[in-house]
């Protein structure tokens, strides 16, 4: 007979499972920077305000920022930094965002979406990176209280199905709803 599950227990399994798919965000954002070079360059330029010269290494720095901290948050010992890490990351564009949003600049790329189309800054964004700054945040803490678990075997390919959700949740943002007597 199975025994109940304490708090921390459930924490740490939860915990770990977020951090499952905070890791592989992070891994693949950091791999489509690096392959779409441009487009991060381009964006860290305009978006960012880092003068074009500075640009691209820039964008490998924060390639391999996320790519880092993404490995971090798969072993135990370091997820409660590499939990800090993305935290910073994530409030870090979080503010970008919202500096742009303030300076109505909307419809610059922030460089944040995997596919081909961006649609204009706003709730949508901000929330997303405050969402994803909390849960990388509270990964930090209860990896700090409770300890770090392992991710089993089995939350990799949850940690997947959440990521594949996450990614059509961000294109299904970026569409605009037809107009009255518009042809879809």
């Amino acid at each position: 007979m199975m025994s109940p599950a304490s708090v921390p227990e459930v924490l740490q399994s939860l915990s770990a499972q977020f951090a499952a798919l905070l890791a592989l965000l992070l891994i693949v954002a950091g791999l489509h920077k690096l392959i779409w070079s441009d487009r991060s360059r381009r964006a860290i330029h305009e978006f960012a305000g880092v003068h074009r010269s500075w640009a691209a290494p820039a964008a490998v720095a924060i390639s391999l920022t996320e790519l880092l901290a993404g490995v971090l948050l798969w072993l135990p010992a370091w997820r409660a930094m590499g939990a800090a890490v993305a935290a910073m990351i994530w409030c870090g564009y979080l503010l970008l965002i919202l500096r742009s949003i303030a300076n109505g600049r909307r419809d610059v790329d922030c460089g944040c979406s995997f596919g081909r189309n961006h649609g204009p800054l706003g709730r949508f964004q901000a929330g997303r990176n405050a969402v994803l700054s909390i849960m990388a945040a509270s990964i930090a803490v209860i990896s700090i209280r409770a300890g770090a678990v392992p991710i089993a075997v089995s939350q990799v390919p949850a940690g997947f199905a959440l990521l594949a959700l996450y990614c059509a949740l961000d294109q299904v943002m970026t569409l605009h709803a037809p107009r009255a007597g518009e042809l879809l």
